[in-house]
Parts: structure tokens; sequence; C-alpha cells
């Protein structure tokens, strides 16, 4: 078990520890397991069957999270499988959110929201790597757009195609599709990227098209 899980349940009350363990489908499997090690360190006494049920629910908890989606596994039921409610887990902001990011703001928008999940890994040295796709993407996009006079409906498809693309290369690559994680909250970004499109939109609105 990694130290890190056994030293934060050791700092935790036993009330803590026990309500990790009730609801343990909202904790990482590590946090349980250093939770039912702690109490028993404390002379907690946990029957075999116990034992042999929370064993039982975390091993299905990791089958779950093997089974990860790819992005257009937001719009199923089990979009969510990896989300856990536990504080301990790394904070990322979720397959849906980049997928609307990308889609609404821009595919360079989302990289932004991806890559700043990236530098939360081991793998972090990769995330200039995924702003760089969001960049080229989303300039390319716009080349093409203007170039054949595009309609909106052209980004819409190319937004969708380059959160796919995205999503295979840097998420299952350097984060991992069986990741458990928190969400982390959208507000920030959402604000911001108001704050871009908004102009826009209105200078659209007030000269039919934006200024060459």
């Amino acid at each position: 078990m990694d130290e890190n899980f056994s030293l934060r349940a050791a700092l935790k009350s036993d009330e803590a520890l026990h309500s990790c363990i009730d609801n343990r489908d909202k904790y990482l499997p590590e946090s349980v397991e250093a939770a039912v090690t702690e109490l028993q360190n404390r002379g907690v006494v946990f029957s075999d069957e116990e034992l042999k049920v929370i064993s039982e629910d975390m091993q299905a908890r990791r089958e779950i999270a093997e089974t990860g989606t790819g992005i257009f596994g937001i719009f199923n039921t089990g979009w969510n499988n990896n989300m856990v409610e536990d504080p301990d887990a790394p904070a990322f902001f979720s397959k849906r959110a980049i997928f609307a990011f990308a889609v609404l703001f821009s595919v360079f928008f989302g990289s932004i929201l991806l890559a700043i999940n990236v530098s939360k890994t081991k793998n972090r040295g990769s995330t200039i790597l995924v702003i760089l796709y969001g960049l080229g993407f989303t300039m390319a996009q716009g080349v093409i757009a203007r170039s054949y006079h595009m309609d909106p409906f052209f980004s819409l498809i190319t937004s969708i195609a380059g959160a796919y693309i995205m999503d295979n290369l840097f998420w299952n690559r350097y984060i991992g599709n069986s990741t458990l994680y928190k969400a982390r909250p959208i507000w920030v970004p959402l604000v911001i990227g108001l704050a871009i499109v908004i102009p826009y939109l209105v200078i659209v609105l007030y000269y039919g098209k934006l200024p060459v």
C-alpha cells in the first residue's frame, strides 16, 4: 500500500475512517484499504465476513475503473464511473467538461484544461504537447474554414473530432482511462470562456461578420 494513504489515514478520526469505509463507493480503493488497516491498528475488530465484503467491493471498483470509457462514453449512464468524491483523489477537469469546452469554445481551450490535468501527473513534461496540439488544431480549423468559406456546422463537427483525437492521444496515454479522480470545478474556465466568446458574438451580430 502507498505510504501516503497510510499517513493520511493515520491523521483522520475514527469517525472519518468509518465514513470512508461505509461510503466506499465514493472513495479510492487505496483510501478504503488504508482506513481498514488504520482502524485495525487502533484496535477495531472486523469480522472475516466484513473484510471479505470490503475486499470484494474494492476489487469490483477497480474492475469498473478498468472499463473507463473514451470521450464518447460521456453520453452514456456510465460516463462518470471514474469519478469519486475522495479528497485524496487527484482533481481533474472531467472528460465531459473538456469535451464541452472543446466544442463550445475551441479545441485549444479544451486542450488547456486537459494540459492542466496532465500537469498533475507524472507525465507533466508532456503538458506542452497537449497545448501545441490544441493550438495547431484550432489554427488549422480556422484557416480551412476561412479558405473554403465553411459554415458553423463545419466547426462543430471538426471540434468534436478534435476532442476525440485529443482524448485518445493524451488522456488515454498520460492520465489513463482507468484512473479514478474527483471532478474539478469549471467555474473559472467557464467565466474566461464566456468573457472571450461574448464580445466575439456581439461583433458578429453588430457587423454581420467579423471585420477583417
